[in-house]
């Protein structure tokens, strides 16, 4: 078994193979070739748990860099809830990259219950500055679980009796898709509620629509967007043949 000075080693000779992807030689890689290159490095990482904490959240960047990106997905994967400030501090940036935001939303989500009451109070304090972190919303709602749905249901309420508050800063399309997740078909008449909010635009209730679709037949939904996706994949190789 190895010593605490061996397991601190190997912890700084990872995270240091981590930066050493930030250069020039791997910045033009694709996602899938930089993952499997770091493989073996990011389940070693992992399977430190918190002991590797610290080092990844030190990694975290608002631009675009693979060990930010690497060190989002081992977090995700060791689900430690102690890296939970750091990656709502980090959705808080606002970073162009939607790659590492999707990353850190994921791990959120993955971490699950520790979340959901540091990210409530955030979402509050956010709602009443109208501030909407499109991220940090969508973490919190797709936690499955009855505080997620239960916020859900209260702004849904709130918005729809007071739509000319919500109006220029939040998006209700975005903020009750994951009803989807959350699996609660209860909320349908609610959204039939707020497609008849007159100030929403056409792409809203578009949203909305298929947020109801697919809590009514969530099969037939499913479905159809797998058909959708083939479509446009089978149209593109079509134009590059």
């Amino acid at each position: 078994m190895g010593t605490m000075q061996d397991h601190m080693e190997m912890l700084e000779k990872h995270i240091a193979f981590l930066k050493s992807l930030d250069t020039d030689e791997y910045f033009d890689k694709e996602e899938e070739e930089i993952s499997q290159y770091a493989g073996t490095v990011m389940k070693e990482l992992a399977r430190m748990g918190s002991d590797a904490t610290g080092e990844l959240v030190g990694l975290l960047s608002t631009d675009f860099t693979w060990s930010c990106y690497l060190a989002l997905k081992i977090l995700r994967e060791s689900k430690d809830p102690q890296a939970v400030p750091a990656l709502i501090d980090f959705l808080k940036k606002d970073s162009d990259d939607s790659l590492a935001n999707e990353e850190a939303m994921f791990a959120l989500q993955d971490i699950g219950d520790p979340t959901i009451p540091v990210l409530l109070e955030e979402l509050k304090q956010n709602f009443e500055h109208k501030r909407y972190h499109f991220y940090l919303v969508g973490a919190f709602t797709g936690i499955i679980g009855p505080v997620p749905y239960e916020f859900m249901m209260q702004v849904t309420k709130e918005f729809l009796g007071n739509p000319a508050h919500y109006r220029g800063w939040f998006h209700i399309d975005d903020f009750t898709y994951n009803f989807v997740k959350q699996a609660r078909a209860e909320a349908i008449p609610l959204l039939r509620q707020v497609l008849e909010v007159r100030t929403l635009s056409g792409s809203e209730k578009e949203e909305l629509r298929d947020t109801i679709r697919a809590l009514e037949d969530p099969a037939a939904y499913q479905k159809e967007v797998q058909d959708t996706a083939k479509e446009l994949t089978d149209t593109s190789q079509n134009l590059y043949s």
